[in-house]
């Protein structure tokens, strides 16, 4: 039986490291652009239409992705498609219980990585409009600090990126290194069961 991970972009580094390969010996791993987070229509359309490709192939399918779109769980259940534990990505790369320890450290946290750093104007700035002094005071306006999830694939010359973002949004940058080790456990978990 083969495996097939449908995962977020955002992921792509983080599986490069884990090599899920190691457990299971025949896993392939289909990407999905981050970019259409932007439209959780087009976004839902995009995984149903993976799962029905990784369905026919007669392939085993794995979810890793957060809560991204809202009846996700709702569809992943009915098809008995497990997804790896995890509300979003930050939670996901950081581990539950550290994910939620920063948040309990201070709830006004705003979390970053890699690929929304690279495109943050087309991510967010353009679609919210945050060119407006007004529309980033609404919606940036309880955020204290901004909190880059460091991988450890990611290239230095990141840093400048997170910092022009951190002055823009008013928010105290911090680095917080990924910590694939839960991520890593369900992966194993998930890919060896039933084997």
């Amino acid at each position: 039986m083969s495996i097939r991970i449908i995962a977020c972009g955002v992921f792509r580094d983080a599986l490069r490291q884990i090599e899920p390969q190691r457990f299971h010996q025949n896993v392939t791993i289909t990407f999905i652009n981050p970019y259409l987070h932007n439209y959780p229509q087009k976004l839902k359309e995009e995984i149903l239409h993976q799962i029905h490709l990784a369905k026919k192939a007669g392939d085993e399918i794995l979810c890793l992705y957060g809560k991204c779109y809202p009846d996700l769980d709702d569809h992943l259940y009915e098809m008995g498609i497990p997804r790896v534990p995890g509300e979003h990505c930050y939670e996901i790369l950081l581990g539950s219980r550290r994910f939620h320890a920063i948040i309990d450290e201070e709830a006004g946290t705003y979390f970053v990585e890699k690929d929304l750093i690279l495109n943050f104007s087309e991510y967010c700035i353009q679609p919210l409009e945050l060119d407006d002094p007004l529309m980033l005071e609404s919606c940036f306006q309880y955020y204290k600090r901004l909190a880059y999830i460091r991988q450890s694939l990611d290239p230095d010359t990141i840093m400048p990126n997170v910092h022009d973002i951190s002055r823009f949004l008013k928010l105290k940058p911090m680095v917080i290194d990924a910590d694939y080790s839960e991520l890593t456990a369900n992966l194993l978990r998930l890919c060896t069961k039933g084997h």
